[in-house]
């Protein structure tokens, strides 16, 4: 009879937590984040409100100020050197989340791994009691 109280306690900590996980992977772009002014454009494009702030003043243009480097082309091969790239990094998780990596499924994951912890570990307690 213990058992489905437990059971209850996780499902609604677990239910609970899951909204929280969106916060945790949003992800907030700027115009340095895109490697040039028509990235930039397709995301403003994507979504007319602009919650990142690329059209600073409303004309649609998106990073128009910005000043991205013009990269010519000659035969397939890139004529000059681009600037601001990205930095490889040392493989470590600090710093800012790329775009690509805002799946929450490892924040659900470990919650409900924690939830279903802490229930185990209720479970047990009252289990040693009766």
């Amino acid at each position: 009879m213990r058992l489905p109280r437990a059971v209850a306690v996780v499902v609604l900590t677990a239910a609970v937590s899951l909204p929280l996980t969106g916060t945790a992977s949003a992800v907030d772009l700027d115009c340095a984040d895109f490697p040039n002014q028509a990235a930039a454009q397709v995301v403003l494009d994507a979504d007319a409100a602009d919650p990142n702030g690329l059209d600073s003043n409303s004309n649609g243009v998106a990073c128009e100020a910005y000043g991205y480097t013009a990269v010519a082309t000659t035969a397939g091969q890139v004529a000059v050197r681009p600037t601001g790239g990205v930095a490889a990094g040392d493989g470590s998780s600090a710093g800012r989340v790329s775009s690509t990596s805002g799946s929450p499924l490892p924040y659900v994951v470990g919650g409900l791994a924690f939830t279903a912890a802490g229930g185990a570990a209720l479970a047990a307690r009252r289990a040693s009691r009766a």
